[in-house]
């Protein structure tokens, strides 16, 4: 019951729905679409499959088999989760200590599939690539991660402005799948390269907080900034502006929030001026003191 009561100081009901809920989109994608095809793993489970095979063929520890890979992962994770608790804090160690645990016991209970269902391996990778890449982004989006590339992608955000989770995923899966190539079939290599590009892209559309939004915005109202530094605690540039049809002064508001962040002011600027006016331009690159969030 203590573990249970400690749970909920960090865990909110909307948070283990996004991980359970997240763990067994990835878990159908990966059980029945690509595993019946023979591709490999991405990512840091791609790693400790490669991890595992140097020990059992190069170092000639025969006793490692396929069943310490899921301990591999987790080792590969320690110092990644002591990084993370420094950055993030025990909410984000918990969150993901539960991601990490639900995707095991999940894909562990999702039935493999016998043969590939669906009429040949590329529509299997993009499904697989579609369900996998939306399972990842429903665990971010609770604060958490799955481990490996997802704690390694947010930490390299905050480092790196033009940096994203997608990016960093498919850093990992050019040496990943490089090494298949040489160690196992090239073939298989190759629509394992296809299925991580697609996850990668659908994860990076899936988490919304790695989607950078300029606004601008246009109102007549004075001090409508206060409810941008206010809600989102972003900076804001302020230009005096005429109208060059009414020739009334206005004022013409510039900031950059994240894609969630932008959905949270469309509607207090609304109620804030209903005459308001919000451009906005998204996945735009930005240079200089801008942090991106969880």
């Amino acid at each position: 019951m203590k573990a249970v009561t400690y749970l909920r100081q960090f865990l909110s009901l909307k948070s283990l729905c996004l991980i359970i809920g997240g763990s067994l989109v990835y878990s159908i994608g990966f059980n029945m679409f690509i595993l019946p095809c023979n591709l490999y793993n991405g990512g840091f489970l791609g790693i400790a499959q490669l991890l595992g095979y140097f020990m059992r063929n190069v170092l000639g520890l025969s006793f490692v088999t396929d069943s310490y890979i899921g301990s591999i992962y987790f080792l590969l994770n320690i110092p990644l989760m002591l990084l993370a608790i420094r950055k993030f804090g025990k909410d984000f160690l918990v969150k993901s200590a539960v991601c990490i645990t639900s995707y095991s016991v999940l894909l562990s209970l999702v039935p493999v599939a016998e043969h590939n269902y669906l009429p040949d391996t590329i529509t299997a990778c993009l499904a697989g690539g579609i369900l996998c890449g939306l399972g990842c982004g429903m665990t971010l989006m609770s604060k958490g991660s799955g481990g490996g590339e997802g704690i390694l992608g947010l930490l390299l955000m905050h480092r790196y402005h033009n940096m994203s989770v997608g990016k960093v995923f498919n850093i990992i899966n050019i040496f990943v799948f490089g090494s298949c190539i040489l160690l196992y079939d090239v073939a298989a290599a190759v629509y394992s390269i296809f299925f991580a590009v697609i996850t990668s892209v659908v994860l990076d559309k899936a988490y919304l907080p790695s989607i950078t939004v300029t606004m601008i915005v246009i109102t007549k109202i004075d001090l409508v900034e206060e409810v941008i530094f206010a809600a989102v605690h972003r900076g804001v540039t302020k230009i005096k502006g005429i109208g060059a049809y009414s020739g009334e002064d206005t004022n013409v508001l510039l900031t950059v929030v994240s894609k969630v962040e932008s959905m949270k002011l469309r509607h207090l600027l609304e109620e804030c001026d209903p005459n308001i006016f919000i451009i906005e331009y998204e996945n735009v690159s930005v240079i200089g003191n801008f942090e991106k969030r969880l």
